[in-house]
Parts: structure tokens; sequence; C-alpha cells
């Protein structure tokens, strides 16, 4: 699968391509002709202790960028959720921040430095990586 970089209301790094790329390698093992989704996870993440935001991140048989979902935790104790924090609908034009829709493009700077971030967690390798086939 070849991921594509352009065509989207958001500029798509190179860093994040890399990244995508080595990890399809690093799970070779996974059929990802149908598409596949790629989640990345602190494994000490909590909404007690706090940590780095678990990241989802889709892409359709043909290599485009379907959603890019960042979660976080929400609420005290017992009543806390992982819930969307942000969500980037490349495939709907959508924007969502905690639970409010915008067109994608009013996310364009945080999207940025979202990605920024994103790529600077993964090089200090905070995250496990799982890559799933659809």
């Amino acid at each position: 699968m070849i991921i594509q970089q352009t065509g989207y209301p958001l500029a798509i790094s190179n860093k994040l391509i890399l990244i995508l790329n080595k990890e399809i390698q690093l799970h070779s093992e996974v059929d990802i002709s149908s598409g596949c989704i790629f989640n990345f996870r602190d494994p000490d993440y909590s909404a007690e202790s706090g940590g780095y935001h678990p990241v989802e991140i889709y892409i359709d048989e043909n290599g485009c960028f379907k959603y890019l979902t960042d979660f976080a935790y929400v609420g005290d104790g017992h009543y806390a959720e992982l819930v969307k924090e942000l969500d980037f609908d490349l495939s709907h034009g959508l924007f969502q921040q905690m639970g409010r829709d915008y067109p994608i493009v009013q996310g364009k700077g945080l999207f940025r430095i979202w990605q920024s971030n994103f790529c600077a967690y993964y090089q200090s390798k905070v995250f496990t990586v799982t890559v799933e086939e659809l």
C-alpha cells in the first residue's frame, strides 16, 4: 500500500507518512490490502496519572487517510471515560473537538501542531503500536 500524502484539506507531514510506513513494515504479517487501523497507545496512560493520549488512524484500501483521532480521559475516578478529544475526519470534511463539529479547515492550525507533537512523541518511543486489518 502506498499512503497518499496529497489531496486533503489538511497538510499531511512527511514525518507522519514515514512513521506509518515504518509501522506497516514492522507489522508485515498484517494484510492491509483492504485498509488498516493504526493504534498508538501509551501503556501507562490513565485518568489518574495522565500520559500520552491514545491515537487511532484509519487508512483505506487506496492508501487514503479517512480519520485521525486523539482520545483523552474526561471525568474523575470511576466516572472517567475515554472519549474523542480531537477528530480530523478527512472523509467527511469535519474537525471535531470535544464533541463539537467544525468545517475541517477550521482545524488546520491545530492539526499542524497535533501532527508535530504526535511525531515527536512517537520518536520518543512512548507508544505501543498495533496495526489491524479491515
